[in-house]
């Protein structure tokens, strides 16, 4: 009976030490090891059988199969398949948001008002993000990493070098 009880938990350890979280990607990866933490952005693990510790963007994750058997969903994937779709591409201020993304490349978008110069500056960067995303979207992009923000309020009524104006830089990132 002893020789039985050692055995079971000699046999019980072993399954133990194998047991691992399944981490999901929108890439399609499946990354097995253990999850330590989960942050606000990101995702902290150790792959089995290492004791350095990685991490990994929520944005980036799909699903986390746990050991325990429990299956937490993570982030939806953002579908983009042409322009039509360029509402739902994400622009960020955050490097932590598009890490472990796909770099695509950058872009850039302006705008400008010649027959007002009383229009609101928020307006035309609203309207030069919206250019981006379009843009973007046409790529197969789905988020934007903004480098640069630049605006000019209109002053000269005179001269259209004084019209209100707005250019924005970005780079463009896919999973």
């Amino acid at each position: 009976m002893k020789k039985f009880i050692f055995t079971l938990a000699v046999t019980m350890s072993g399954i133990t030490a194998f047991s691992q979280d399944i981490i999901r990607t929108h890439k399609g990866e499946t990354i097995e090891g253990k999850v330590t933490e989960m942050g606000d952005r990101t995702i902290k693990f150790k792959y089995s059988g290492e004791d350095m510790i990685n991490s990994l963007s929520k944005n980036l994750v799909s699903e986390i199969k746990f050991e325990s058997g429990r299956t937490q969903k993570v982030s939806e994937k953002i579908e983009i398949n042409g322009e039509q779709d360029w509402e739902k591409v994400i622009i960020t201020n955050l490097e932590s948001d598009v890490a472990g993304l796909t770099r695509v490349g950058e872009i850039m978008a302006k705008a400008q008002n010649n027959w007002s110069y009383t229009t609101n500056v928020g307006k035309l960067e609203k309207k030069a993000m919206d250019k981006l995303k379009r843009d973007a979207a046409k790529q197969g992009c789905h988020a934007i990493l903004i480098l640069t923000t630049t605006s000019k309020a209109g002053n000269n009524r005179e001269t259209l070098s004084g019209a209100p104006k707005a250019s924005v830089t970005g780079v463009m990132y896919k999973y």
